[in-house]
């Protein structure tokens, strides 16, 4: 299904279609593109977008907007611990099954971000389409080379760097 079917969609379960430039306005600010990792040679990509749970409905508009791939999940309030803080029942949509995540990057192809957080995608996006190419012929060190380009872009980033080794 190309973009302009994902874009042009009638409402979805009642939600007014989003406008394009809005989500790739909001992913710039909301979305992660990551990846992890088990073992040497299985590596699983993801595409997410996180809010409130109060602000569920963003969530819904989201994967409505991709055509309902993904999926959403809500996850309970956490209290503090010794490594993190407090958080807040959120909703978390999540895409992350090879075909699916074709979508999700024809849709930033077309509509590309417009922050730093673009250079990120450019780097995730190569994973996505090498592991397309290669199903599960994925080799580590292939993917060193692409998790190590991540961790350069966000030296902050604990997930970035955990799986740039």
């Amino acid at each position: 299904m190309g973009t302009e079917n994902l874009t042009n969609n009638s409402s979805v379960k009642g939600f007014q279609t989003l406008d394009p430039w809005f989500v790739t306005g909001f992913c710039d600010g909301e979305a992660a593109f990551t990846f992890s990792r088990s073992g040497d040679n299985v590596f699983a990509l993801y595409f997410s977008v996180c809010q409130r749970e109060d602000n569920r409905e963003i969530i819904e508009k989201m994967k409505a907007f991709f055509g309902g791939i993904g999926k959403i999940y809500i996850r309970k309030e956490q209290l503090s611990t010794e490594k993190s803080g407090r958080s807040k029942p959120n909703a978390y949509f999540r895409v992350c099954k090879q075909n699916e995540l074709l979508r999700v990057i024809e849709h930033f192809d077309k509509f590309p971000l417009q922050s730093k957080k673009q250079e990120v995608y450019t780097i995730w996006r190569d994973m996505a389409i090498e592991k397309t190419k290669r199903f599960l012929n994925c080799r580590s060190d292939e993917f060193k080379i692409f998790s190590a380009k991540l961790a350069t872009m966000n030296q902050k980033s604990r997930a970035l760097k955990k799986h740039s080794t």
